[in-house]
């Protein structure tokens, strides 16, 4: 894995702006693949995107505004960060049609998680009515269990909404 950072002071790309930072962001190029990361208190637009202190694939080209407003300086990227299956032409632009486009990510967990949070809260409150006039103690466990099968898919939704923001 091969990293340049882009700032006002002591990087890779100098960029001379009042709204830059020292350290703005890095790109580094981990199998095939640009992630960009930003380091700055102005952000990043990416894509229309206001990005602060996170990390994102992009490909080359793609329209990339440090501190919002200065554009990122993709053929100094590309010879610092060169990356054997992007190709640019003589006029410094890059071939589209050799620019590898970023994998979407695994949702599978995700969804399993998402059915049992689902199915475990029906399952414990029917056994809860199935129960409640013959056996309490049952019928007691059978909500509890449903209750606490709530709340953990809100902790787990909560917690997998922060990591979807990093």
């Amino acid at each position: 894995m091969k990293t340049i950072t882009i700032g006002k002071l002591n990087c890779d790309i100098i960029i001379q702006d009042n709204y830059v930072s020292r350290k703005h962001a890095e790109i580094s190029l981990i199998d095939g693949q640009y992630v960009y990361r930003d380091l700055s208190k102005n952000g990043t637009t990416i894509n229309g995107r206001v990005y602060h202190n996170e990390k994102v694939v992009i490909a080359p080209g793609t329209p990339i505004f440090l501190a919002n407003k200065v554009p990122l300086p993709w053929p100094q990227v590309l010879m610092l960060l060169p990356n054997s299956a992007i190709k640019v032409n003589n006029n410094n632009c890059i071939d589209e049609s050799t620019v590898p486009q970023p994998r979407p990510q695994d949702d599978s967990i995700g969804a399993g998680w998402g059915v049992l949070s689902f199915v475990f809260p029906i399952v414990g409150f029917i056994l809860y009515f199935v129960w409640k006039d013959s056996e309490h103690n049952k019928a007691k466990q059978a909500a509890n269990i449903a209750w606490i099968s709530i709340a953990i898919s809100f902790v787990i939704g909560f917690i997998g909404g922060l990591a979807g923001a990093l």
